[in-house]
């Protein structure tokens, strides 16, 4: 596992909430986890995501620090600020 800090772009694996690995940034570290808001998400996953208001607590040993690639972004739904917006 790598040293994860807060503000680190992250690959998260597939969890219970969603279907798909998808792309976070880190917001804030706790013990064994992270909180972090969902940056990018398979087009599949949108009402898990939704539902999640793009948010979620992730184990530490199912992320690591990524960032997408174009080719990953091209076939991934990116949250805008309006979609984070309450």
């Amino acid at each position: 596992m790598a040293n994860i800090t807060v503000g680190d772009r992250v690959k998260c694996q597939k969890n219970g909430n969603t279907d798909h690995d998808f792309y976070a940034k880190v917001e804030k570290i706790y013990e064994n986890s992270a909180y972090v808001t969902i940056t990018h998400y398979d087009l599949r996953d949108d009402i898990n995501v939704a539902e999640l208001q793009y948010r979620a607590v992730i184990a530490l040993k199912k992320m690591k620090v990524a960032q997408p690639t174009d080719s990953e972004k091209e076939k991934m739904q990116a949250v805008s600020a309006a979609m984070l917006a309450d």
